[in-house]
């Protein structure tokens, strides 16, 4: 659709007390009203509703060749005896019930022509294109061999009483190209030819009806006594028959939605359509309720199924005499003038406005200086002659009628999903709900009898109007291959609606195959077993169209919708939002602006898809919002900055220390840690180290909360302090620490300072008036007895600390190499590791990454080891042992290689983020590697992002930054990866230019209860934005940790509340799909 579209949708008042979030109903409904189309070219406004009501004289003289089939069949064919006339009555109140909605319908897009399945396919374009054209297509089906028999029968009166030399054949294709050049003349000749017509065969219509009751021939006995002509016995053989006879009753519709054709060349149409509609039903009443009820008790069932041109002259008789016949035979003759006439005046312009819509080829829209679709109109009147010439047999009208049964389903479905989606669109004429729920039931029953009531016509007829109904799906294909041309792209393009749809006929080809074999297998004597099968079969076909088109047609209109809103944001306010920025940057406060252009995405189905529009359409109001906001972030550019410097000397003391108990953090420990070795190494001395871990920390938590237990752990380490004497003591964790024994004789010094913290450790603490007892586990290893490098040191502690937990708790536990279990399964670990890697037992897990508003932008590379004896192992379990006998790098040089190798093959260009380890940084060769990965793989170095900690810098910053700026010379990212755990954070940003700032996790657990942990988060957002690098928060698992990083300006996060560590196949949803998902679809 173009941009500059009309609008016929009008909110009429909005109720918000039911919305939450997201879009309005209001919002909506505007947005649905840009892409509802009225029609691309207006049309002249000429006819009233007596011209209406004329023209649709076309469906209600249906009922003259339709009765002759129902009462006497054809060939193989069963007719229904007189059984026909309740169904003929069944027929029309189903009509009569569907009008109100057809009315509801059609006046929503008052500028359009082709009646109620050309609006249906405007209803229908955000749940499928396809079934928009299937519908419109179907429609123009059914009314196409009525265009022929009605000249047939038509040219066969003429020629048994007037021009017996004339060939039926030729005089009915006479009939058709006289009416179409009548149509070529314009709907106002055809309108002045119609409304005498339309006189003149009414009026004998009610001559017909009065005269045999004025006249007392009527017998009403036997026109009240109904049989019904089965094909084979029992009630199901009685329920084929019913539904075989509702199926052509079908053709009572168009006396009512005939008249809705012409609603864009209508004046006033919102006064005229209603008066046809109800003059129509009026007709319709007297043709297919009154008459077959007359002349059933005048001429009896057997009459009925003859040439009624030739038997009806009894019902005149008793006023006109002699002159009877003569009008029975005009009778017929007029009417069926009607019947040739509409198809060419009305469903010519369906096929002409749903091209106008670029739903069907582009020669259809072509039209005439007098508005005529001429090129629809011949297309038209060519199908009515090729069926005319042989024969329009019932078969061939049953097969259309098939089509034309979903024509007229569809807009009942229609008229109910907009009431139920856009309830508060403006309606220039609102039909009452149970009528539109009434409409839905009669569409049902036209199903049914589809079901139930096509499969008695015979297979080649169930074939024959599935290809007539599928014609509708290629008519589009041919459009979308015109557009596609024009455009300079390939003419075919692999979607997944062209593979569903494909699919769902190979399925139907072979359901079809299945049903011949299964048929060919029973012997004529089982007639129901076969009309089952039959039936089963319909219904397959049925299914096929729904799953084939509707669905892919609904996914491929909302991620359409939201790809075209993305191209808007990034073409549009984002761009100009990154133009404002560097305005900012410069200074140019008045440059600063962003223009607002917000199209909301329309959001019509309640599942995933829905979720994906709403959560979109968020992401915009969030920007608009942004956008408003950007002007007060102009006024506030002074402040911002001052507060930026305080917050910066802020984070450089407490990226120091513990934001709770105040004592030093892990990298600090570090750090000494390495001073005291390499003092202790240089002197030849001795240290010690312990680690701590209170035991059952975790039910202090449980019973007394996070505040009570935050305050023990305060009094805790103020308590180690008092007892510690002096000595280096940091914490480790949640409820581990560490401690540093450097003066005495050792290991004299560490055991007898492990016995002085836990006699301090076995008083219990008063907090808030509550006794806590809290034991301690010490794990002791002392240099040089214990280890030789300080990373072994630290891990024997720890295996001393686990004993020491394994044993009873509450104790200390000094590193023994000969009961240490867990060295030796270390060592038995490291083995695996080295054989398991060669052995391909390492997996690339991916968590995703996500913006503050849940758009999944892409996934970091985790490791995991698949070991044949222990399982899935996390990398906690093995990384540190693979950096102490170097097979981190070649470990890290495969997970690099697989999550390149890996992205490079996602349809959807999503960011992959991989781990750096110090190890692998300091390889000199690694820039030449990351080069020969990227060349290998075919991933845009864009795509790539490294995360390295500050322990990269730490040792020889030269050269380190050195090798970060050979990475960025091959335009990947780098990203400073546990932002605020060490003490050089500010001097690295300061020294080079990161691309994004990860702030640990250790500050995101509990921010939103924790003042410090949400100072120093503010803090790095703060530094973040005032540096223009974006800031990634990992480790967010509540969403109250997710709404405090949102209200302080976090950009993007990371977490098991967006997603857990997975193969990459459980996210073939995201890197697969041609669009961004909302995190909320990634769990």
């Amino acid at each position: 659709m173009s941009d500059s579209r009309a609008r016929d949708i009008r909110p009429s008042g909005v109720d918000n007390s039911g919305v939450q979030s997201g879009p309005t109903q209001e919002s909506l409904t505007q947005a649905v009203s840009t892409w509802f189309d009225s029609g691309r070219r207006s049309h002249p406004r000429t006819i009233g509703w007596r011209g209406a009501a004329a023209l649709a004289m076309g469906g209600s003289n249906q009922m003259i060749f339709i009765i002759t089939a129902l009462f006497a069949g054809q060939g193989d064919i069963l007719g229904k005896g007189s059984a026909a006339v309740p169904l003929l009555i069944v027929g029309v109140i189903l009509s009569w019930v569907a009008a109100p909605a057809w009315t509801e319908l059609v006046l929503m897009w008052p500028n359009r022509v082709g009646g109620i399945s050309a609006a249906c396919a405007e209803a229908f374009r955000p749940y499928s294109p396809v079934l928009s054209t299937l519908t419109g297509t179907c429609y123009w089906w059914g009314w196409v061999p009525t265009c022929g028999v009605t000249a047939i029968l038509s040219a066969s009166a003429i020629q048994q009483w007037y021009l017996p030399r004339l060939p039926v054949e030729a005089g009915a294709a006479g009939i058709v190209l006289a009416f179409t050049i009548l149509n070529l003349c314009g709907l106002k000749w055809v309108t002045r030819f119609a409304m005498p017509l339309a006189l003149a065969s009414g009026s004998l219509a009610f001559l017909s009806s009065i005269i045999p009751v004025w006249s007392g021939l009527v017998d009403w006995r036997q026109a009240t006594t109904f049989t019904l002509t089965t094909p084979f016995p029992g009630w199901f053989g009685d329920v084929t028959s019913v539904m075989a006879g509702l199926y052509l009753i079908g053709f009572a519709a168009p006396a009512f939605e005939a008249a809705a054709c012409h609603v864009g060349e209508m004046v006033d149409p919102d006064r005229n359509l209603p008066l046809a509609m109800l003059v129509s039903a009026a007709m319709a009443g007297v043709y297919f309720v009154i008459l077959p009820v007359v002349w059933l008790g005048v001429l009896g069932s057997e009459q009925l199924g003859k040439d009624l041109a030739l038997v009806l002259g009894p019902t005149f008789a008793p006023l006109l005499g002699s002159f009877g016949k003569a009008a029975a035979i005009w009778f017929v003759v007029l009417n069926m003038f009607h019947g040739t006439m509409q198809p060419l005046a009305g469903a010519a312009r369906t096929l002409s406005q749903l091209s106008e819509d670029g739903l069907l080829p582009r020669f259809l829209a072509f039209r005439t200086q007098t508005d005529c679709p001429w090129a629809a109109t011949l297309l038209t009147a060519g199908m009515a002659i090729v069926f005319l010439l042989i024969g329009d047999p019932i078969w061939l009208i049953a097969a259309a009628n098939f089509t034309y049964l979903i024509g007229i389903c569809m807009p009942n479905v229609a008229a109910w999903l907009l009431r139920r989606d856009l309830p508060d669109a403006g309606r220039p004429y609102r039909a009452p709900r149970c009528m539109i729920d009434l409409g839905l039931a009669a569409a049902a029953v036209w199903l049914l009898s589809a079901i139930l009531g096509f499969q008695q016509f015979g297979l080649p007829t169930v074939l024959f109007g599935l290809a007539l109904a599928y014609s509708g799906a290629a008519l589009y294909a041919w459009r979308m291959i015109e557009d596609r041309l024009r455009a300079g792209l390939p003419a075919f393009a692999r979607t997944l609606h062209t593979k569903l749809t494909g699919a769902m006929l190979f399925v139907l080809i072979l359901d079809g195959f299945g049903y011949i074999f299964a048929v060919s297998s029973l012997s004529a004597g089982h007639p129901a077993l076969i009309a089952a099968l039959e039936d089963i079969f319909v219904i397959v076909a049925l299914l096929t169209i729904t799953v084939g088109l509707v669905l892919p047609g609904m996914i491929t209109h909302t991620a359409t919708d939201v790809r075209d809103a993305a191209t808007r944001l990034t073409s549009g306010m984002l761009r100009d939002f990154s133009e404002a920025m560097s305005a900012l940057g410069r200074g140019d406060l008045d440059a600063a602006h962003v223009a607002v252009n917000i199209v909301p995405v329309q959001n019509l189905s309640h599942d995933e898809l829905g979720e994906m529009g709403e959560s979109f359409n968020i992401l915009q109001e969030r920007i608009r919002e942004a956008a408003i906001g950007l002007d007060e972030a102009r006024d506030k550019m002074h402040t911002s900055r001052a507060e930026l410097l305080a917050r910066r000397e802020q984070i450089t003391y407490l990226g120091h220390y513990d934001v709770l108990t105040n004592l030093p953090n892990r990298a600090v420990f570090a750090m000494r840690l390495a001073d005291v070795f390499e003092n202790a190494k240089a002197k030849g001395a001795a240290f010690g180290l312990l680690t701590l871990d209170l035991d059952h920390f975790k039910e202090v938590n449980d019973v007394f909360g996070h505040t009570v237990a935050d305050e023990l752990l305060c009094a805790i380490a103020a308590r180690l302090q008092e007892t510690s004497r002096g000595a280096f003591i940091t914490r480790m964790g949640s409820d581990e620490f560490a401690l540093l024994v450097t003066s005495g004789r050792q290991p004299g010094a560490s055991e007898a300072m492990a016995n002085e913290l836990l006699k301090s450790m076995a008083q219990d603490f008063e907090i808030q008036g509550n006794r806590i007892p809290v034991g301690v586990s010490i794990g002791v290893a002392t240099y040089p007895r214990d280890a030789v490098d300080p990373e072994t040191l630290q891990a024997n502690a720890t295996a001393a600390l686990y004993r020491a937990k394994a044993d009873g708790r509450r104790m200390a536990c000094y590193f023994d190499p000969r009961m240490d279990h867990r060295a030796r399964e270390r060592y038995s670990l490291q083995l695996d590791l080295r054989a398991g890697i060669p052995n391909e037992e390492l997996r690339v897990y991916y968590q995703p990454l996500a913006t503050i508003e849940g758009e999944v932008f892409g996934f970091e590379a985790l490791v995991r080891w698949q070991h044949p004896k222990y399982g899935l192992l996390a990398p906690e379990t093995f990384i540190s042992t693979a950096e102490q006998n170097g097979l981190i790098i070649e470990i890290g040089e495969w997970v690099l290689r697989q999550a390149c190798r890996e992205a490079a093959l996602w349809a959807n260009p999503l960011q992959i983020s991989v781990n750096l380890s110090p190890v692998q940084f300091r390889n000199g060769d690694f820039p030449d590697f990351l080069q020969s990965v990227l060349s290998n793989t075919g991933l845009a170095p864009q795509r790539l992002e490294l995360e390295i900690t500050e322990g990269v810098l730490i040792n020889d910053t030269s050269r380190a930054l050195s090798i970060l700026r050979r990475l960025k010379s091959l335009k990947v990212k780098v990203a400073m990866d546990d932002f605020g755990t060490g003490f050089s954070s500010l001097s690295s940003l300061q020294s080079f230019p990161f691309d994004k700032i990860k702030i640990d996790r250790s500050f995101v657990a509990g921010v939103d209860s924790n003042p410090q942990s949400a100072a120093i988060v503010r803090a790095v957002i703060a530094l973040g934005n005032g540096l223009d690098i974006p800031v990634i928060a990992e480790g967010v698992e509540t969403e109250s940790e997710h709404d405090f990083l949102k209200r302080e300006g976090c950009r993007e996060v990371q977490g098991y509340l967006i997603g857990r560590p997975k193969p990459i196949a459980s996210y073939s949803g995201l890197t697969q799909a041609a669009h961004v998902l909302n995190a909320a679809n990634v769990h």
